[in-house]
């Protein structure tokens, strides 16, 4: 009684396999970075659209930003501000849902360091917190939040500025707005106005991390999966 041999079956055409689904997944997760970091843009609209909606003088060189995250201002607090007050909170929110993302989307795919993904994570969770608790519910941790977010957001895009899969361009340009917005940060929480107001000091520190993700999301948007060992280019 003889037995045939058995024949090696043929892959599956259908059917994925490593070869496919690693390059598929870091594409998706590459796909999130970019748009995530490009989605920061929409606090600069909402913060306008807020701003233009208080009942009062609010002036982007004199008022804090936190102020229209609250229903009531003024001197004595019983100035009613914006009714839209809410959208900035949630504005804020995602924001830092976006940094956060953008932080472990770019590790994943090894365009930023486990370093600068940490830092952008850390100051997604203090965005999220500074809008979660606005000033007029608990002001030390609306403060401890939005101290988190600047100095943690800004500290990431100077590691990230360093990394090797950047063009040199990008990397000073990454790296000196960290620079910038960590100064505009320092010279606001000391009381430095320098002539330009307090708000636009903390405009500086904020602004100078929205535009440096937007830079490092468009730097990187053909980047679609992970770099092979020694195949990242300068």
């Amino acid at each position: 009684m003889t037995t045939e041999a058995k024949r090696p079956t043929k892959p599956d055409a259908n059917r994925p396999t490593s070869d496919t689904v690693a390059p598929a997944r870091s594409s998706f997760v590459a796909h999130v970075a970019r748009w995530a970091g490009l989605s920061v843009v929409q606090f600069v609209l909402v913060e306008y659209i807020v701003s233009a909606t208080w009942r009062g003088l609010y002036s982007y060189r004199n008022n804090y930003i936190s102020e229209l995250g609250i229903p009531f201002c003024g001197p004595t607090g019983n100035w009613p501000c914006s009714e839209l007050y809410v959208l900035l909170n949630a504005s804020m929110v995602l924001f830092g849902v976006a940094i956060a993302a953008v932080g472990g989307s770019w590790y994943i795919v090894r365009r930023i360091d486990g370093r600068a993904a940490s830092f952008f994570v850390v100051a997604g969770a203090g965005a999220i917190t500074a809008g979660v608790v606005n000033q007029g519910v608990n002001y030390p941790i609306h403060s401890f939040g939005a101290t988190v977010f600047f100095v943690f957001g800004n500290f990431g895009l100077v590691i990230a500025g360093g990394h090797r899969s950047l063009r040199r361009p990008i990397r000073v340009v990454v790296t000196a707005l960290g620079a910038v917005g960590l100064a505009g940060y320092f010279a606001y929480m000391s009381g430095h106005e320098f002539g330009l107001g307090i708000g636009s000091m903390e405009r500086i520190a904020t602004y100078a991390l929205l535009v440096g993700i937007v830079v490092l999301s468009v730097s990187q948007f053909k980047a679609t999966r992970v770099p092979k060992t020694g195949d990242e280019t300068t």
